[in-house]
Parts: C-alpha cells; structure tokens; sequence
C-alpha cells in the first residue's frame, strides 16, 4: 500500500518530467492557436505554462521541435480513433474515404498550425526525424493490411502490388496536405472530393471489377 502511494524517487522524476512535458505541450497548442507560430515566443509559453523557460529547452531545443511534438503527439490519438472506429467489414473505398475523413479532418482543425508544420517537417532531423518515417512505414503498412482484406473479399484483383498501391495512397494524401498548406486552404469538403475522384480512379484499375471487363472486351 505504501509503495503504491509512494513511488520511488526515480519513478516520481519520471513522471513529474511527463507531467511537466504534457504541461508545456498543452500550453504550446493553446498559445500557437491563440497568437500562431510566428507570434508566440518561448518566453510567453514558459509564462503560460508555469514554468521556467530553461524548464522548456530542457524538453524541446527549440520552438520547431515544441511545435512538431505538440501537434504531432496530438495527431497520434487522432491515429489510434481512426483504427478504433474503422468499419472493419466495409468496402475498401469507405475504408479509405473513413481514413482521409479523420486524418485530413485532424489538419484542418488547425489551418495556420497545420501549414507551418507541413513546412517544419521538411527539415526535421535526428529522432524526430526518425519518429515521422516510423509513422510513414506504419501508415502505409495499415493500409496494405486494408489491401489485404479487401483482396480477400474479392474486392482487387489478385495480380497488383498491395505494397506499391499504399504507398500511392500515402503518396496522394500527403502530396494533398502539402498542396492545401501551398494555397492555404484547408478545406475539408474539396479534400475529399479529390481523394474520392483519386480512389475511384485508382479502383477502377485494381478493382476485381477491371479485371472482369477486361476479360470480356
């Protein structure tokens, strides 16, 4: 009982490092809405979340990485959501169009952030770096297990390269993300009619239906 209520001392830094970092992190995503990237400073963020502005390089070098990890780190639940409420027994196009649904969704919510992030990314290196390609592989990789299913249900035809088709999926929706960043328009409706017109073009040549036209012409 005692051990429960009273942590080591090693685990209580621990946690009270997480506790700190969640902090700033919440405060960052409150104070970039609030006066955007460019505006905000570290020492308004420090003042916002309480604590020293040492306490904050401690966590992130500078505010390109605060930025990456406060929406980044947020974007993984909205991952986790996208998995937990996928129909797992629908069409693959209302697999699909579910996905862009919830992650074009995500960036839209914040417009101005979001394109400032689309920008930071480019440049990012060392472990976040490293984090974005894990997220990369991971993204494509779920999508090839959607593929996968839908072949199993006679939805694709058994011929295509389910790996090569995600990865032109993940192609299209960051290839889409970067052109809404470019207009600054990040319009939710006009997203996913594009995504829809690219997935109907896509299905179109690796549906089972093609492969049945093709065998009767």
């Amino acid at each position: 009982m005692d051990q429960e209520s009273h942590p080591p001392a090693g685990r209580r830094r621990q946690l009270q490092k997480a506790e700190t970092r969640a902090l700033i992190l919440d405060a960052a995503r409150a104070l970039f809405e609030e006066r955007g990237f460019d505006g905000a400073t570290m020492r308004e963020l420090a003042a916002s979340a309480e604590v020293g502005l040492g306490t904050i390089f401690s966590h992130f070098p500078d505010k390109g990485a605060l930025l990456i990890a406060a929406l980044l780190e947020d974007l993984a639940d909205t991952d986790q959501q996208i998995v937990d409420t996928l129909p797992s027994e629908a069409p693959i196009k209302v697999q699909i169009m579910h996905l862009a649904t919830a992650g074009f969704g995500y960036w839209c919510r914040r417009p101005a952030l979001s394109a400032t992030l689309l920008r930071e990314m480019y440049f990012i290196t060392g472990a976040w770096a490293e984090k974005r390609r894990e997220e990369t592989v991971g993204f494509v990789n779920f999508v090839v297990g959607l593929l996968e299913s839908g072949l199993e249900r006679g939805e694709l035809r058994p011929q295509i390269d389910l790996r090569q088709t995600g990865e032109a999926l993940y192609t299209f929706y960051i290839g889409r993300l970067i052109r809404a960043a470019g207009d600054d328009r990040f319009d939710l409706d006009s997203m996913l009619a594009d995504t829809e017109t690219f997935v109907d073009l896509l299905l179109a040549g690796i549906g089972a239906s093609s492969e049945n036209n093709a065998a009767r012409s």
